[in-house]
């Protein structure tokens, strides 16, 4: 048997003003939803651009000390994935120990040098890559033509000079070529290539940065004068 309960008027109109109509209600879900889902997203880009970055501050440190041990041992060239030379770019204050390779696995750790290209100091193009995040070539796009890259290696300094910025689309590799954007022509200069995705926070375009060698100096030598006041 039902039983029919007889409401007073407060009650009732308690009632009334907790009834919501079904098209509010499922927009208001809709909504929450929503800012759930945003908040998620904010959550990931914080990652990406300072959880990413922090691992590979770590990376770096771990990466400093292997390369100095292998410089003290004379050890050859090095296999992918460990340290293979440093370079310094004075204008944004910061410098890294490249590895050898680009793999992701190897970007995990900083900068990668293109395999198959050039060493520091060589006729041909040092290429190197690296993540757009904060840690790394975040602000690679602030270099200008004559703005100076070092490149440290074992036995001596590089000092490479801004030439060229440009923008490309990823399969515009020619930019890594012997002779940037020349494939197939013999190489007659010693350049440096800096390569990241672009813009900020995207990847359907690669920020260029080409330099070319204007001197080397024997770590014999100390330190050279480019890098006066730079750690």
């Amino acid at each position: 048997m039902t039983h029919l309960v007889e409401w007073d008027a407060p009650s009732r109109r308690r009632a009334e003003e907790d009834w919501e109509p079904p098209s509010r209600r499922v927009g208001r879900m809709l909504g929450e939803l929503m800012l759930a889902a945003g908040l998620v997203l904010v959550l990931f880009a914080a990652y990406a651009t300072y959880g990413k970055a922090w691992r590979i501050e770590s990376e770096q440190n771990a990466l400093a000390g292997e390369l100095d041990r292998s410089w003290a041992a004379s050890a050859g060239r090095p296999v992918e994935g460990q340290p293979m030379a440093r370079i310094h770019i004075p204008k944004l204050g910061r410098q890294w120990a490249v590895v050898e390779g680009v793999s992701q696995a190897d970007l995990r750790k900083g900068p990668g040098h293109y395999p198959r290209t050039a060493q520091p100091g060589q006729i041909g193009n040092v290429a190197i890559a690296g993540h757009r995040i904060s840690s790394v070539f975040w602000d690679v796009d602030r270099l200008d033509r004559g703005d100076v890259i070092v490149a440290e290696t074992r036995t001596g300094w590089f000092v490479y000079r801004v030439v060229r910025q440009r923008l490309v689309l990823p399969r515009q590799v020619e930019v890594i070529a012997p002779s940037p954007g020349r494939p197939g022509e013999a190489p007659r200069k010693a350049m440096l290539t800096l390569t990241t995705c672009n813009p900020k926070f995207q990847n359907w375009q690669r920020l260029v940065v080409h330099a070319e060698l204007v001197r080397e100096q024997a770590k014999s030598r100390g330190r050279p004068a480019e890098l006066k006041g730079h750690p």
